[in-house]
């Protein structure tokens, strides 16, 4: 009744085994390259080549998978340490550039640019104020102008005034002298008056004068002092007494303009000193201005200068980061691929290892079942 237990045991395990066996030969058929494998077992059993033989085959291409996994895994290694080797000095130029781009920036924003507002705003500060000197140099030229024409239709005026009243007084000093000889020739006789041909002179002079003195707006107030004169001579007898009272007041007039001349000539030079102290002070601070708005100018154009060429850096280096960048994206794009070409190769290089060390298993441990399977497919209708 053991011995019976122990046989159905035996039975049991023995068509176990043999199911997983022929699962084992379904499987590998049902891959392209265990079909081919077993298409060429079939042939070499059919033809009747030694077992060993057979196994030699397999054991010899089993083997050769193995060298050709550990020579591919040998250049994987060599390939991707290569690829760490790139992407590590890409990533150092990367951030040596970066800190380039971040220093050029740093001198840019904290440096040149605010020097250069600095600067703009002194050139347009400097530029007002000599804008503002030559203005008030222009102002007080024109004022000097002005004042000087003033100066000389007053100095006109006087000049018209004096050789008015000097010609009157002169008309009536050679009447008198006229008389004084005439008085030497005729002792006898008291001639002391103005002839009328003398008065008549000296009406159409007053006359004359009145017209001259009403065009000098600044000699105006002599003009009805010439109409009483005119007005006198013409009703009152000149006698010595009214000649020299006559001969003292164009005296006095001349006088009174000769003075007022003076004081318009003294005036005058003191605005010529005050204009001349101005302009002067003016001029040495338009100078100063000027020059050191040529300088901020100067400072400008340098300022200027350098922040093209830090800009031009900075472009520079902006456009060898993106390269660097895209250089190490396409490397690490190539390792990756190269990594899963690898890893799909190896895949499939261990799938097909595995077929033939199964197989090389099917024909030590199952080589009836394996014939057998090999058959039914045969007789199935596949064709080998």
């Amino acid at each position: 009744m053991k011995t019976i237990l122990l046989l159905v045991l035996a039975c049991a395990a023995f068509a176990t085994t043999e199911t997983e066996y022929i699962q084992l030969i379904h499987r590998i058929d049902a891959t392209p390259f265990g079909r081919t494998l077993f298409d060429t077992i079939y042939l070499q059993l059919e033809t009747g080549d030694p077992l060993d033989r057979l196994l030699n085959t397999l054991s010899d291409l089993e083997d050769r998978y193995q060298q050709e996994q550990r020579e591919d895994d040998a250049e994987n290694r060599e390939f991707q340490d290569s690829c760490n080797v790139d992407i590590s000095a890409y990533d150092k130029d990367i951030a040596n550039t970066d800190s380039e781009r971040i220093s050029l920036e740093a001198r840019l924003e904290g440096d040149l640019y605010p020097r250069r507002a600095i600067i703009t705003g002194l050139v347009t500060a400097k530029k007002a104020e000599v804008k503002g000197y030559q203005k008030e140099i222009d102002e007080l030229d024109a004022e000097r102008a002005a004042q000087h024409a003033d100066f000389e239709e007053i100095a006109a005026d006087h000049n018209t005034a004096i050789a008015v009243l000097t010609e009157a007084r002169n008309i009536i000093k050679a009447n008198v002298e006229a008389t004084s000889s005439l008085v030497q020739k005729k002792a006898t006789q008291q001639v002391k008056e103005l002839s009328s041909e003398h008065i008549s002179l000296f009406q159409k002079h007053i006359k004359e004068s009145q017209r001259k003195l009403s065009h000098s707006k600044h000699m105006l107030r002599y003009v009805p002092v010439m109409k009483l004169l005119s007005q006198i001579s013409s009703k009152a007898k000149f006698d010595d007494s009214t000649i020299q009272k006559v001969v003292d007041l164009f005296d006095r007039l001349i006088n009174e303009v000769s003075d007022s001349l003076s004081l318009q000539r003294f005036a005058e030079d003191k605005r010529v000193e005050a204009y001349n102290k101005t302009r002067k002070f003016l001029v040495i601070a338009l100078t100063v201005a000027g020059s050191e708005l040529a300088n901020a100018e100067s400072d400008f154009a340098s300022v200027s200068d350098i922040i093209r060429q830090v800009e031009a850096s900075l472009d520079n280096t902006n456009q060898r980061l993106e390269l660097l960048h895209e250089r190490r994206t396409d490397r690490w794009t190539q390792c990756e691929e190269a990594a899963k070409d690898y890893a799909d190769a190896r895949s499939a290089r261990d799938s097909d290892r595995q077929v033939v060390s199964d197989t090389i298993g099917l024909v030590n441990k199952a080589l009836r079942t394996l014939r057998e399977q090999l058959a039914l497919r045969q007789a199935a209708g596949d064709k080998i």
